[in-house]
């Protein structure tokens, strides 16, 4: 049987008694400046301590509790509270008492409502799931958030003020394989990945009631500089192609003629590509957008898949096989260095010298907007290379490739 709790209300307390015999509740009261127990045997019914206990609340709330006294502390902080408004600016309005003790039950209350930041964390990963998120940018968002835990889980989230995130983020460095800091300050792009995972997490406290002002609305995103675009010429394309394994060969094709993202060639199923209607379709849930879109299958994919052709099952191979296969073709082409996202970078510039359409390359590559496309594509090659570049196939005897 649970012991029953202390009723604390208006400065009077009701609470169960033990060890006086005859007695059973006690009631705490102010009364002349101190503080008064008088004792009862029953609680509820006539003499017993509930009666006693409402009138005296009753008796606190009418007479504005004049039978209490005033504390050394507290008289010191009427003092304190006196001198500090003396300090406040003339075109500040004059605060009394009564609005800072206001303001601080505010608080009292926002702070009853607020959860730490690791019961945020799962709730938010847990929304991000039910939103039909992909697993991919769930699980950075999870290693994100998990590396902001680390230093803030137990940390009220009502606590953690705009200046506080800021610093965190402007102090970020690298972790190497053992898990310890090194002294390189991590870029301005991943610091602004940290910053979207973090946007997440206390809009989903906004949301939940959490907080009441969101500490992520006034941070500013960090510049980053443009870099240059990294692509394979044509020629070095088709050399690659010529020296792949038929292991890897459908995933490096389908990264330069279709776009698709390493993740989600990882995912994407042979029952996916439809060679009747002439296109790839990336479904939802293997998006990194989350949302799906249709690639067209255009000629010489086409051919260079043919060969390899299947009614279902996984495209790619295991990773070890696909980066050892990758390795052995770069060396037979004689590329030594692979730009980064090669593949889909490579697609997008010479789709869009050869098509002249970004709004469709804007819709194959998941962008929402053709902004991407304008800052980052255009006029990277010529017409007459994008031509060159799509008519890169396999030759009729075999891997030998065709070129315009």
């Amino acid at each position: 049987m649970k012991k029953p709790k202390a009723d604390k209300r208006y400065g009077v307390t009701i609470a169960p008694l033990n060890g006086l015999p005859g007695y059973k509740w006690r009631v705490t009261f102010p009364e002349g400046g101190k503080r008064v127990q008088k004792y009862f045997k029953i609680k509820s019914g006539e003499g017993g301590a509930l009666e006693f206990a409402e009138e005296k609340r009753e008796e606190l709330k009418q007479e504005g509790r004049k039978h209490e006294s005033i504390s050394d502390d507290e008289r010191r902080a009427v003092i304190e509270f006196r001198e500090l408004v003396t300090e406040l600016p003339d075109s500040m309005d004059t605060p009394s008492l009564r609005d800072a003790v206001a303001l601080y039950r505010k608080t009292l209350k926002i702070r009853h409502k607020s959860k730490t930041i690791s019961e945020l964390i799962k709730g938010c990963l847990q929304s991000l799931v039910r939103r039909g998120a992909g697993a991919q940018h769930e699980k950075k968002v999870s290693s994100h958030l998990t590396r902001f835990e680390s230093d803030y889980g137990d940390w009220l989230a009502c606590d953690l003020s705009t200046e506080i995130i800021a610093d965190w983020l402007d102090n970020l460095k690298m972790m190497t394989t053992a898990g310890k800091k090194t002294r390189r300050k991590v870029s301005a792009q991943t610091e602004n990945h940290y910053r979207r995972a973090l946007t997440l997490l206390f809009s989903h406290a906004e949301k939940t009631g959490a907080i009441e002002i969101n500490p992520m609305t006034h941070l500013e995103v960090k510049k980053v500089k443009t870099s240059e675009i990294g692509i394979l010429s044509p020629k070095e394309v088709a050399a690659l192609l010529s020296h792949a394994s038929d292991e890897v060969l459908p995933g490096l094709a389908l990264g330069f003629f279709a776009g698709i993202r390493r993740a989600e060639l990882s995912r994407l199923d042979w029952s996916e590509i439809d060679f009747e209607e002439g296109h790839i379709e990336i479904k939802a849930a293997k998006a990194k957008t989350a949302s799906r879109r249709i690639i067209k299958l255009r000629d010489n994919l086409r051919a260079w898949l043919m060969p390899q052709r299947q009614d279902e099952g996984p495209v790619m191979p295991s990773e070890a096989t696909w980066r050892a296969g990758v390795a052995d073709a770069m060396s037979g082409a004689g590329i030594e260095s692979w730009p980064h996202n090669a593949a889909r970078h490579s697609f997008a510039s010479y789709h869009l010298a050869a098509f002249q359409n970004a709004a469709a390359l804007a819709l194959e590559m998941g962008h929402s907007n053709t902004k991407m496309i304008f800052e980052h594509y255009r006029a990277l090659v010529s017409t007459k290379l994008g031509d060159k570049y799509w008519s890169i196939a396999p030759a009729a005897e075999g891997k030998v490739v065709r070129m315009v």
